[in-house]
């Protein structure tokens, strides 16, 4: 490798290190310091919930567009020799990540908006009807359930970098 390629490698480990670190490190912040504090200083639930909503639907988008660069320079890295080869499982992480985040933002997140709706329409939690609630907690836990996944992922990648690969 002459010194030209060496430090494109070298950038392609940082940005790799550094987008990882800054999309795990939000979703942390976002799912587990952020919305609880919402849900515990905000005094009406409906407005805790939706400014809650307001930040994963930013979250989800940054991981919309974050996951695809981190899975093309994880292949552009390990193509190159510049970063171990991963075993299989290990290249469906990121790809598993994405499809999560996805059925996440572009899935669930409309059904739960929506069911929102009709409970407002009705008055709010308070007076809409059992199922109504009912369906809105079990998209709300699945939601939960599919977040909880992706962060836990996206931990187990960070746990798995190693020193820099390049040399020269």
């Amino acid at each position: 490798m002459n010194g030209r390629e060496v430090t494109l490698l070298r950038w392609g480990e940082r940005v790799y290190v550094v987008a990882l670190a800054l999309l795990v490190g939000a979703q942390v912040a976002v799912g587990y310091l952020v919305a609880p504090a919402l849900f515990a200083v905000v005094p009406e639930r409906a407005q805790a919930g939706t400014i809650a909503g307001e930040v994963f639907a930013r979250l989800g988008w940054l991981s919309v567009l974050v996951l695809p660069l981190l899975i093309a320079l994880q292949d552009w890295l390990q193509r190159a020799g510049a970063a171990p080869r991963l075993a299989w499982p290990l290249r469906l992480v990121l790809p598993a990540m994405l499809l999560l985040t996805l059925a996440g933002h572009l899935w669930l997140r409309p059904w739960i908006i929506a069911v929102r709706s009709q409970i407002a329409a009705q008055g709010g939690f308070e007076h809409a009807a059992a199922g109504l609630r009912a369906q809105f907690g079990a998209l709300h836990g699945a939601s939960s359930l599919v977040f909880l996944l992706v962060s836990l992922l996206g931990i187990f990648m960070l746990s798995r970098l190693r020193g820099p690969a390049v040399t020269g």
